[in-house]
C-alpha cells in the first residue's frame, strides 16, 4: 500500500485536527467523511476534497482503507466494531472506550478482522513527554520509583457539549482529559496493580462524575504514583515530578517546558526538550507507517485498554471508598 486512504467518522474539532494533519502526509489522504450533523460533514468533505457519506456507505466504500474514529468515547465500541467488521484499519481518538469491557470488545474486533488498531495518546509525541521517556529508558533517570502528575484547572464552562456531562459518554474527567496523564504515567512506570482514589463533585452539579480526584497508583514494578485531577481550581497547573533510581526530575510545564534534573551524584541541570514534529501529525504518521510497513502501531488497543481499566478502577474506588486490585 503506497497511500492510506482515510475515512473520517466524526467531523468535530478533534476529528478535523486529525484529518488536517493526515492530508499533509505524502502517504495519506482523506477520501470520505461522515457525521451525525450533515452540514458539518459537508463542510469537512469540502475541506479535504472528500465525499460526505452515511456511516454504512463510508464503511462499504472501496476508497477507504482506514477510519479515524473521532466521536465521543462512549460511542467508540460500536464504531470500532463496525469499522473492523468492514475490514478497515482503525485509529481511535482517546479514550479507547469509557469502560474496560467495551475496550475488550474492541480488541477482539480488530483481532478477529486482522486489522490494525491504534489510540491517539498524543502526549507520547509531545517534546517534554518524549524527553522524559528517553531519560527513563536510557538510565539518566533510571527505573521510576515515584511519579506525580497534576493537571488541574477550572470547569468546562457554559458552552460544554452535552456528552461531556456524562460518565458513560465521555469517560468522565479521568478519561476525557486524564487519559493523557494516565497513559504517560503507565508509559514511564509500567502496568498498575492497585488503585486507591478519593474525590467527588464539588463545583459542577451538571456532571454525573467527580470534578476533582486524587488517584494513588501502585505499579507492578513496586513504583508509586499519584495523579491530581481537578476542574475546581482557580489556579491551573500541568506539572510533574519523577524520582528514579539515578535522578529526579521536576517539570513545571509538561506541554513543552524545560526539565530540572538532579542526578544522585551530580549537579542540577536544566534539560530542554528537542523540537519535534507536530504531535498530532506524528501520531497519524506513526499509524500510517504501521499500516504501510505491516508493523505494530505504537499505541495498540491493548495498552489503551489498561489506561481505561485504571481510570475505571479510580472511579470505583471513589464511589466505594475501597482500594481496587487490577
Amino acid at each position: 500500500m503506497e497511500k492510506v486512504r482515510f475515512g473520517l467518522l466524526g467531523c468535530g474539532g478533534m476529528g478535523r485536527a486529525l484529518a488536517d494533519q493526515a492530508v499533509t502526509l505524502d502517504q495519506a489522504a482523506v477520501t470520505a467523511v461522515t457525521d451525525v450533523d450533515a452540514g458539518r460533514a459537508a463542510e469537512a468533505a469540502e475541506r479535504y476534497g472528500a465525499v460526505a457519506l452515511g456511516q454504512a456507505e463510508l464503511l462499504a466504500s472501496d476508497t477507504v482503507d482506514a477510519v479515524i474514529v473521532a466521536s465521543p468515547g462512549g460511542y467508540h465500541r460500536a464504531a470500532i466494531e463496525a469499522v473492523a467488521a468492514a475490514g478497515k484499519h482503525v485509529f481511535s481518538e482517546k479514550p479507547l472506550t469509557s469502560y474496560s469491557a467495551d475496550a475488550d470488545a474492541c480488541i477482539a474486533a480488530v483481532k478477529a478482522a486482522g486489522v490494525k488498531g491504534m489510540v491517539g495518546q498524543v502526549c507520547r509525541f509531545h517534546p517534554t513527554h518524549l524527553k522524559l521517556k528517553t531519560m527513563v529508558d536510557d538510565g539518566t533517570i533510571g527505573p521510576v520509583f515515584s511519579i506525580y502528575v497534576e493537571r488541574v484547572g477550572g470547569g468546562w464552562g457554559d458552552k460544554i457539549q452535552p456528552w461531556r456531562l456524562s460518565r458513560d459518554l465521555s469517560g468522565g474527567s479521568l478519561l476525557e482529559i486524564n487519559a493523557h496523564e494516565l497513559d504517560f504515567m503507565l508509559w514511564l512506570a509500567g502496568r498498575v496493580k492497585r488503585v486507591s482514589a478519593a474525590g467527588g463533585n464539588y463545583c459542577d452539579s451538571r456532571l454525573d462524575y467527580p470534578d476533582m480526584a486524587w488517584v494513588a497508583l501502585t505499579f507492578e514494578s513496586g513504583a508509586c504514583g499519584v495523579l491530581q485531577s481537578s476542574h475546581i481550581t482557580t489556579l491551573g497547573s500541568y506539572a510533574a515530578r519523577i524520582d528514579g533510581q539515578h535522578a529526579s526530575a521536576v517539570i513545571p510545564q509538561l506541554f513543552g517546558g524545560p526539565i530540572t534534573l538532579k542526578p544522585r551524584d551530580g549537579e542540577t541541570v536544566t534539560v530542554e526538550p528537542e523540537p519535534v514534529e507536530t504531535p498530532v501529525k506524528a501520531e497519524i504518521r506513526a499509524f500510517v507507517e504501521a499500516i504501510v510497513n505491516d508493523t505494530e502501531p505504537p499505541v495498540p488497543f491493548e495498552q489503551a485498554r489498561h489506561t481505561v481499566a485504571v481510570a475505571e478502577a479510580a472511579s470505583t474506588s471513589i464511589a466505594t471508598g475501597k482500594t481496587v486490585e487490577l
